[in-house]
Parts: structure tokens; sequence; C-alpha cells
């Protein structure tokens, strides 16, 4: 018996061997590396959406980005920003209407992408062709919804609240509400935790039985929380990347901050999978013990 399966009975160690099993028997990171491809394809024509819709608020990109500071890279940031005011000095109907098409027509790649890699960790049968499509349009016009929404929490900030309070008359409206710059980052993490649920339980329609997700939807939440914020501190204090990069040091930053929340959101599967397996497993060698047993007790009374 090698170390693994000696190790396996502890139920820590267990379920993290299963999910190292899982990761690399499935290869996620494989899968990862898709999702990263269609989300980058997403990303920026979302943000010509955010552009126009902060443009219709009168607000400036400046503020958002520093809202957003606390959690993004430095090198992501500044690649957003660059964008974002090029957008806003060409800001037209017709981009907006094509960035919304591209948007939409890239989420729903990447929302394919997580459905094929939760078929095959499940081992279902893939789904229809053109069902799944359906699916993954549906719902991706419900993500982007969530991405707005998102961005309506990051902006109220305290100038948004000092404006607000002007215009009513209290000048300190923004020192009173202080308490809610705190409350919006958890709003956010549970509108993140959301938006996954929703992904996750897009990604198993029609099964039966329907998979847990919560477990996993709560995990990838907080890990993907936690993992940007160490992410964005570690970059923020390294110079040598550009050194390696270059020009395009921003850009190789977002790529592997994208993909190490592809990662993240994938494993949040793996962990949904490996917590419902050892869960019907014990509850398996319960009924077993307790058929043993009460056979046990009647072979006695014989």
């Amino acid at each position: 018996m090698d170390i693994r399966e000696k190790a396996r009975p502890v139920p820590i160690v267990g379920f993290v061997w299963d999910v190292v099993d899982i990761y690399f028997g499935k290869r996620v990171g494989r899968a990862a590396a898709e999702l990263t491809y269609f989300l980058l394809l997403t990303i920026f024509p979302i943000l010509i959406g955010i552009s126009a819709f902060l443009d219709s608020l009168n607000l400036k990109v400046s503020a958002i980005l520093d809202q957003a500071a606390d959690f993004l890279p430095s090198g992501v940031m500044g690649l957003f920003r660059e964008y974002l005011n090029y957008i806003d000095n060409n800001h037209s109907q017709q981009l907006f209407y094509v960035g919304l098409f591209l948007a939409l027509l890239f989420a729903s790649g990447a929302l394919r992408s997580l459905m094929n890699i939760v078929q095959e960790i499940y081992e279902w049968p893939p789904m229809n062709g053109i069902k799944q499509v359906i699916y993954s349009v549906l719902f991706s016009l419900l993500l982007l919804i969530s991405v707005y929404l998102s961005m309506a929490v990051i902006i109220t900030g305290n100038w948004f609240f000092r404006t607000i309070g002007n215009l009513l008359g209290f000048t300190d409206l923004a020192e009173r509400l202080l308490i809610y710059q705190y409350l919006k980052y958890l709003l956010l993490l549970a509108l993140l935790l959301l938006v996954i649920l929703v992904l996750y339980r897009v990604a198993s329609l029609g099964k039966k039985p329907r998979p847990m997700v919560i477990p996993g939807a709560m995990a990838a939440s907080v890990a993907l929380a936690i993992a940007s914020w160490f992410f964005s501190m570690m970059v923020s204090h390294s110079i040598q990347y550009s050194l390696v990069y270059g020009s395009l040091a921003s850009l190789a930053i977002l790529l592997v901050w994208m993909y190490l929340c592809g990662n993240i959101i994938i494993l949040g599967t793996v962990f949904n999978f490996v917590f419902c397996q050892r869960r019907r497993a014990k509850k398996a060698l319960r009924q077993q013990q307790a058929a043993e047993a009460a056979r046990q007790a009647e072979q006695k009374r014989v």
C-alpha cells in the first residue's frame, strides 16, 4: 500500500487527494485555459458596455476604477484604465451594439466550455448541441446583467453619496453611511456567489439527480476573493514582471489572473463532485453497517 492509500482514510487528506486526482485525470488545467480564452474575449466587449453604462449616468471612469483597485491587480487596472479611456474618447452607439453582441457571443462560449468540463467530471452524456447553444446564450444574458449589477454596487462609493447628499442638502451623508463602504464588499461577494451558483446550476441543466452546487460555489467565491486580493498584493510588491514581459506586462498579468480564476471556478465543481461522492460513500457504508448489525442480531435470536 503506497502513502496515498494510507492517507486516504484521513478525511481532509483523502478529500484533497480525490480533488488532485480529478484535476489531473480530467485535465482541468486545459479546460481552465479554454475558459480563460473565452473570458478574455468577453471582458473587453463588456468594458464597452460598462463605458456606455457610466456615460448614461454621467460618471467618470477613473472614479469607478478607484473603487475596484482593492481587488484587481495593478497591471490589470492599468490595462482597463487605458482601454476604458480610449472607448470613452471614441464612444458611439454602433460600438455599444457591437460590444454587446460580442460579449454575448463569447460569454456563451465560456458557458459552454464550463458545461463541457462539468459533464466530463460527472461522466454525463454530452448535451445536444443546439440545446446547449440556446441555454448558453440565454443564461449569458443573465450573467451580463449580473455584471452590471456588480458595477452598480462598485460605483456606490463616497463620491456617489456626496452627490446625493448635496442634492438633498445633507453634506455629511457620506460620513453617515460610511459603514456601507464595508458592506459593499460583502454585497459584491454575495453577487459573486449568486453568479457562480447560476453557472454551476446551468452547467448541470436537465441532469437527474440534480448535483449539489452550494458547497463548491461558496468555496469558489471565497477562494476567488482571496486569490484576487493575494495576487493583486503580490503583483503590486513586484517590479520584475515588467522587465520580463516589457510592454506586454499588463496583458500577461491579466492572462495569469484570469487563468487563476478559471481554475478556481472549475475546482468549485470538482469540490462539489468529491463532496457528493464521499457523502454518498459514507451513507452507503452506514447502511451496510446497519444491515450487517441487523443480520447479526437476527442470527443471535435464531
